[in-house]
């Protein structure tokens, strides 16, 4: 059977710490894709559960689209689930956020692998931290869209923070990245 691997990111209120991530999924996307990058499978759900809304983006969800159109953060992570195992291995550019979300949620992932293509990718981004940050030594966490850049994979800024899209950006860059022994 060929290696699966997983992308997953999620979107919230903004609402609640950050770390450890307390806050409340809004939006769950995944995909899920082979060895040669054909997506097998992916899902993209708005989810119940938020109260109130800190709007971050400008494409963030609103109170009245979650309520709408939203399903159960089980029901949307029992699609993604029932498409992997143990040996499917995971991705997320920021994993200790998406993880820990999970984790707060009380939804556990198989004891699979996973890959933050944030912290893989500080040295191959080389980008300097500034303001208080540059006490101290090495680099910063690369936004995604810095990661994209650096391999020269086009974006739309306008889409960012859309689970779904930035799900796609992160396929991407692991594609790229795996080419040049990055992933």
């Amino acid at each position: 059977m060929a290696q699966k691997f997983l992308v997953i990111d999620m979107e919230t209120n903004g609402i609640g710490s950050m770390r450890p991530p307390q806050q409340t999924i809004t939006q769950f996307g995944w995909i899920l894709f082979d060895e040669s990058g054909y997506t097998l499978e992916y899902g993209n759900d708005i989810v119940l559960g938020a109260t109130e809304v800190n709007r971050i983006y400008d494409n963030s969800l609103t109170l009245e689209e979650i309520n709408q159109k939203g399903i159960p953060l089980n029901q949307a992570f029992d699609k993604m689930c029932k498409n992997i195992d143990s040996k499917t291995i995971i991705y997320a550019h920021n994993a200790d956020f998406d993880i820990g979300l999970l984790k707060y949620a009380k939804l556990p992932l198989p004891n699979s692998k996973i890959v933050c293509t944030m912290k893989n990718s500080i040295d191959f981004c080389k980008l300097p931290k500034t303001g208080y940050a540059k006490r101290y030594p090495g680099y910063k966490f690369p936004r995604l869209s810095e990661l994209a850049n650096k391999l020269n994979i086009t974006i739309d800024d306008g889409n960012l923070h859309d689970a779904l899209y930035d799900c796609k950006i992160t396929k991407d860059c692991i594609l790229k990245g795996k080419e040049l022994g990055l992933f």
